[in-house]
């Protein structure tokens, strides 16, 4: 348990293990189709996403900026202005879209099983590339990083989620409390 008196060091620890932790719970091959399948690219477009997410751990343990997200939401989806976003924004607009679909259930994607972080992946990344297409591209960055942004904003979210049920934080409750707190900024 973190207490108030823990050394910072600690919190990194533990927030890479957790990071370690959800990326490999991610049944990578299923996520992988699923987004090509739904969304508008190949394979390789999803796998590159899928391997940025793995090779850049340290970008994981930093808090989605939530207001960020939804302004950029707001931009992509109410303003049909996804053209100015960077790719970054547009993926994390994306994000926030399939978490809108996921907590509806208005996406077709087949849920595997309780893999519901594969599916909440795979659904991001294929919304981030056909947003991309639908606004013609992006006011900086391609369609990878749009992808990539997707990904690693769910992934976030998923570790957040994560970190506050290992540390005992009030909103300790796994993907219930994730899914809620998606809810709370749709």
């Amino acid at each position: 348990m973190v207490g108030k008196h823990s050394d910072p060091s600690n919190l990194y620890i533990i927030d890479t293990v957790c990071v370690i932790y959800v990326a490999y719970e991610v049944d990578e091959e299923y996520t992988v189709k699923q987004a090509a399948q739904h969304g508008s690219g190949d394979e390789s477009l999803f796998s590159s996403a899928m391997g940025f997410i793995k090779s850049n751990t340290g970008s994981k343990h930093e808090p989605v900026n939530e207001e960020g997200v939804t302004s950029a939401h707001k931009a992509a989806y109410d303003n049909d202005s996804g053209s100015n976003l960077s790719a970054e924004s547009l993926g994390s607009a994306a994000a926030l879209q399939a978490f809108k679909k996921f907590v509806s259930g208005s996406d077709s994607a087949e849920k595997k099983g309780n893999d519901s972080k594969s599916t909440l992946i795979s659904m991001a990344m294929a919304e981030a590339s056909k947003l991309f297409d639908k606004s013609g591209g992006t006011a900086s960055g391609g369609k990878q990083d749009a992808v990539n942004s997707a990904a690693m904003t769910v992934m976030k979210l998923l570790v957040q989620s994560k970190f506050s049920s290992t540390t005992g934080g009030s909103n300790s409750g796994g993907l219930g409390s994730l899914l809620s707190m998606a809810s709370k900024f749709a």
